[in-house]
C-alpha cells in the first residue's frame, strides 16, 4: 500500500463557470443546503392542497428503512450536475494521498476537523470530477451524519444520494460487513468541534473518542486519517470561548438536541470565504480484527492513531495552510 505522495486535482472546467455566477451558485447552493428543512415546512402554508402528500412524504422520512441500511441511496448522476462545477472552481480543491488502498481490506476513512458545515468532504466526495475516484479506485466511500439528518424532508434526500449513511453503531458495522470497497467514512470531532472552529489554532475533539478505534478492531478495519486543510476558513464562527455565555448555551442546546448550532457568518453574510481545500489523506494503520477488544486493545490503537495524525499535520501544513499556528488535541 505504499507509495509516494501524489496530489489529484480537479479535470478542467468549462470557460463560463468564472465570474459572479460562480459566487452566486455557491451561494445558492449553501443557502438551499441550510434552509431545506424549512422548504418543506412552507409548502404547507403556500399549497395546502399537498398535505395529504407532504404528511405522507414525511411519514416516510420518518421511517425511511434507508437510514440505517449501511450504504444510503447513492446516485452517480448527482456527482456530475453542472453546480458541483462551480462549487469545485470556487474551492478549487485538491486531493493529497500518501498510499493507495487496497477495495479488498476494510477501511475507515477518519476525517478531520469537522468545521461548520463540513463543506470539504461534500465537494471533495461529492464532486466527481474532483478525483476522489481516481485517486481510490474501486473505493466508495459513505460519509456517517447523524441518524436524524438523514430523515429531514428533501435534506435526508440528498444526503443519502450523496452515499451518506448514519452514524449508528449498526450503520457502521453493516457498511464494513459489506466488503467490495465500501468504507465508512466518519467526521470524528462531530457536532462538538464545530463549535470550535478558528483559522489559526485547530482544536480536534479526539481525546477521548476512541469508538472509532473500538469498531474498526471489531471488523478488522484499517485506520485512514485525513485532515482537510482549510475547513475552518470556509465561514467564520462569532467568538464563543469555553465558559463565555454563548458556548455554555450552545453545548447545552447540543446536549439535549444531538446537534449543535454553530454561530457563523461568511461573505456579505451566507457566501462561503472562497479558501482552496486540500483533502489529505495519510497511510492507513494496519488494525488486526480483535473479537472482544479490551480497553488496553483500543488506547493502544488510539495513541497510534494520534500519532499518526499529528505526524499527518505537522509534515503537510506549512505546504497547505501557511496561517496553521498549532493543532490542539482536546
Amino acid at each position: 500500500m505504499g507509495k509516494p505522495v501524489r496530489e489529484i486535482v480537479p479535470e478542467e472546467l468549462a470557460p463560463d463557470s468564472k465570474g459572479w455566477i460562480q459566487t452566486v451558485v455557491v451561494t445558492l447552493f449553501c443557502v438551499g443546503v441550510a434552509i431545506c428543512p424549512l422548504f418543506y415546512l412552507s409548502l404547507f402554508v403556500m399549497a395546502p392542497w399537498l398535505w395529504p402528500v407532504l404528511l405522507a412524504y414525511g411519514m416516510f422520512c420518518v421511517l425511511d428503512p434507508g437510514v440505517e441500511n449501511g450504504v444510503g441511496r447513492r446516485r452517480e448522476w448527482i456527482r456530475t450536475l453542472r453546480v458541483w462545477d462551480y462549487m469545485v472552481d470556487y474551492f478549487e480543491p485538491r486531493i493529497v494521498t500518501e498510499a493507495t488502498l487496497d477495495p479488498e481490506r476494510k477501511c475507515i476513512m477518519c476525517v478531520h476537523p469537522h468545521g461548520i458545515l463540513s463543506f470539504g468532504p461534500q465537494v471533495v466526495v461529492g464532486a466527481k470530477k474532483v478525483g476522489f475516484d481516481r485517486a481510490y479506485p474501486g473505493i466508495t466511500v459513505h460519509p456517517a451524519v447523524l441518524p436524524i439528518t438523514l430523515r429531514i424532508p428533501f435534506f435526508g434526500e440528498y444526503l443519502m444520494s450523496m452515499g451518506a449513511i448514519s452514524s449508528s453503531r449498526d450503520s457502521i458495522r453493516k457498511c464494513l460487513a459489506r466488503g467490495n470497497g465500501h468504507m465508512p467514512g466518519i467526521i470524528i470531532g462531530g457536532a462538538q468541534e464545530s463549535l470550535r472552529t478558528d483559522t489559526k489554532v485547530t482544536s480536534l475533539v479526539l481525546k477521548n473518542r476512541k469508538g472509532f478505534v473500538r469498531e474498526a478492531l471489531l471488523a478488522g478495519a484499517d485506520l485512514v486519517p485525513v485532515f482537510v486543510f482549510n475547513e475552518n476558513k470556509i465561514y467564520r464562527q462569532v467568538p464563543n470561548p469555553p465558559g463565555s455565555l454563548l458556548y455554555r448555551v450552545q453545548r447545552l442546546f447540543q446536549r439535549y438536541a444531538h446537534f449543535a448550532v454553530p454561530v457563523f457568518y461568511g461573505r456579505n453574510g451566507f457566501t462561503p470565504f472562497k479558501t482552496q481545500i486540500t483533502f489529505v489523506a495519510g497511510k492507513p494503520i494496519v488494525v488486526d480484527q480483535i473479537k472482544a477488544p479490551t480497553h488496553q486493545d483500543i488506547d493502544r490503537y488510539h495513541a497510534q492513531y494520534l500519532d499518526a495524525l499529528t505526524d499527518l499535520w505537522t509534515r503537510h501544513h506549512a505546504k497547505y495552510d501557511d496561517e496553521a499556528e498549532r493543532l490542539d488535541i482536546i
